[in-house]
């Protein structure tokens, strides 16, 4: 069994204006990221020189001999023959006694973190052999330096963001902008257009009704005589029921164009019960088949089925499917509405001749055909199967089209529930 899935843009996305503001938030958030890798990679510069800077003036002091000569913020402890001498104002916790007697004892060299007097600092313990000094240097003014790089990075970040977010929304809201005006004018016309359209087509169908009516009744107590012949009759009255049946198929493809126009006609989403929309479209639609030969069975679950989406849409939906089926099916057409997993599922099939194989993949396209090889002639399946995928998509649905009953065709729809 061959399936093909459809997948539409959501109509959400497909609105210019959330576009734009999608692709604001999409450059606000790659400018984030972009300097947040930046103030990142500053941060570990600085951070890196800032350590290597402490190390160097930590060694430079433990070079010294005399605690007189340490700078103002370097202590410095140095114990010669039996003798410690330290730095003046020394912090209460330094120096550290087990380093220098560890170091004075042949342990090497020992760099530690230490806290004394509330302050974190970098102990650094050698010997040149002779005596055993010890540096200490306060971390904090470093810290302090590094603390204050990421408050400035994390603001420049933020500052960034919010500069960026009003830039590219007015920038995306321009370029949009001739977008918005192209779809609001092409709705305008299409909508315009079927307008104009269907009064014609509407005068012309009640016409060739009331001229179809006059033909089939009998002249009146001597009233004239009918002006054909029987054959001429039936001639006539055959290309009458044409006409009428021609202008109905123009009016659902005009009323078709004003739905796959302005999706927005159809309402926002809202629970709806694709059960009891199910029967709804299968009584609506019952007469047309039994007119045709064709029963409809339909299988419903006796608990609701609710998927969110419009319920005009969702009817069209029915529609569309079943007016399909009722095209192609021999005998009988079937409905089934079921749940599976997070999905209420549409499914209608019919027992006709089926898809061919090279339509599977563009029946939901528009205005898709297909060439048959009995007969040679062509199947179009015009704007409906189209609709319904554009209407599935806009709520976050799949379409689904697929072998049914024999040798028919079964056509699914696939909503999210509520």
């Amino acid at each position: 069994m061959t399936r093909r899935w459809f997948r539409t843009e959501r109509g959400n996305d497909a609105d210019p204006r959330r576009a734009a503001r999608r692709l604001a938030l999409q450059f606000t958030a790659l400018t984030v990221v972009l300097l947040s890798l930046a103030g990142a990679v500053v941060y570990y510069l600085a951070a890196a020189g800032a350590e290597r800077a402490l190390q160097d003036r930590l060694e430079s002091a433990a070079a010294l001999k005399n605690p007189r000569d340490a700078p103002l913020d370097i202590f410095l402890a140095v114990y010669d023959r039996g003798r410690l001498s330290v730095s003046r104002d020394m912090p209460e916790g330094l120096p550290v006694e087990t380093s220098l007697a560890s170091v004075a004892a042949g342990g090497g060299e020992v760099e530690e973190t230490v806290d004394a007097s509330g302050t974190t600092f970098r102990v650094l313990t050698r010997t040149d052999g002779r005596d055993v000094v010890q540096a200490a240097i306060d971390t904090s003014e470093t810290r302090g330096q590094l603390d204050r790089l990421v408050l400035a990075l994390v603001s420049a970040v933020l500052l960034s963001a919010v500069v960026a977010a009003l830039f590219s929304g007015l920038a995306a809201r321009a370029a949009m902008r001739p977008l918005v005006e192209a779809l609001a004018l092409q709705r305008r016309f299409v909508s315009d257009a079927s307008h104009e359209l269907r009064t014609p087509l509407t005068l012309l169908s009640t016409r060739a009704q009331l001229l179809r009516r006059r033909l089939g009744a009998r002249p009146a107590e001597g009233g004239p005589a009918e002006r054909f012949e029987p054959p001429e009759q039936k001639f006539v009255e055959s290309g009458l029921d044409e006409i009428i049946a021609d202008t109905g198929v123009l009016t659902e493809i005009l009323e078709d164009l004003l739905e796959s126009a302005d999706p927005r006609r159809a309402g926002p989403p809202e629970p709806v019960d694709l059960g009891a929309a199910a029967r709804q479209g299968a009584e609506t639609f019952a007469t047309a088949l039994r007119a045709n030969g064709l029963q409809l069975k339909l299988d419903v679950p006796g608990t609701p089925v609710r998927v969110r989406a419009a319920p005009a849409a969702v009817q069209r939906v029915i529609t569309a499917l079943l007016a399909n089926a009722s095209d192609y099916a021999r005998s009988t057409v079937w409905v089934q509405v079921s749940a599976s997993g997070r999905e209420g599922v549409l499914r209608v099939s019919d027992d006709g001749p089926g898809l061919p194989s090279e339509l599977r993949g563009r029946v939901f396209e528009r205005f898709a055909s297909v060439r048959e090889t009995s007969g040679g002639h062509t199947r179009h399946y015009g704007l409906g199967l189209a609709l319904v995928a554009e209407i599935a998509g806009r709520f976050g649905g799949t379409v689904q089209a697929e072998p049914g009953h024999g040798m028919g065709a079964s056509l699914t729809v696939r909503l999210p529930l509520d």
